[in-house]
């Protein structure tokens, strides 16, 4: 969120949206949990052959380099499909929104962190000739409430992601650690595979290098005043 409204992300999402719609603000999504699932997967031989539901990047990378068997399949039909053995494990969301879902009750394992997905950015998008349309105090008022809206429903995702997480261990959930070789490894794919979309299209290759110089930045500063010691620790 800090590079969409502090950086150039607003800007660069409005000049990849074109014609086609005018984003007036964003949202911030908290990271996934790795999965649920019926098989311990904290390393990549453990994917092989394993039905997985996922999609994008992460389903092209746990297909092409560990054998997974990627299934596809809407949100509504994740926990009917794990229960009757249909997929193995999936990736769903945050603690937070998975726990509501009851995927615990039909899976062994809860694998974390979600190196795969540890954060997301929704656009709130309009009508271009629409907005136009609407006084200027209005516009302002409305981006400013969703920039506000924003903030407040991280926090809250944030709060619920980690009061789930005692949840999922109070109700005996076998909870693993993806080891931080193959979270290593799932970051340089994911990499490769990103690097080779810059490669085939200017428009994204201008986003990729915009969001890694301001993160490069980000983490220079926040390294630099991160503290090893808490009085609540």
């Amino acid at each position: 969120m800090a590079w969409f409204y502090n950086g150039n992300g607003l800007d660069l999402t409005n000049e990849l949206l074109g014609d086609w719609g005018l984003a007036i603000g964003g949202q911030a999504n908290t990271g996934e949990l790795f999965c649920h699932s019926n098989v311990k997967l904290e390393s990549a031989a453990a994917f092989k052959g394993v039905k997985f539901r996922t999609a994008g990047t992460w389903g092209e990378i746990l297909k092409e380099y560990y054998g997974a068997s990627v299934v596809y399949l809407p949100g509504s039909e994740v926990y009917s499909a794990a229960e009757r053995g249909v997929i193995d494990a999936f990736e769903y969301s945050g603690a937070g929104s998975n726990w509501p879902m009851g995927f615990h009750e039909i899976t062994k394992y809860l694998g974390i962190p979600g190196i795969h997905s540890p954060g997301a950015t929704h656009t709130i998008k309009v009508n271009r000739q629409s907005w136009s349309k609407l006084p200027a105090d209005l516009q302002q008022i409305l981006m400013v409430a969703i920039e506000s809206l924003g903030n407040e429903f991280r926090t809250s995702l944030l709060i619920n992601d980690s009061a789930s997480i005692e949840l999922y261990r109070d109700y005996g959930t076998n909870i693993f650690y993806v080891s931080d070789d193959f979270q290593a490894e799932i970051a340089k794919r994911t990499k490769e595979i990103t690097e080779g979309y810059a490669a085939d299209d200017p428009l994204f290759n201008e986003i990729w290098e915009n969001k890694k110089a301001f993160v490069k930045t980000y983490k220079g500063g926040k390294t630099a005043t991160t503290l090893n010691y808490s009085i609540y620790d």
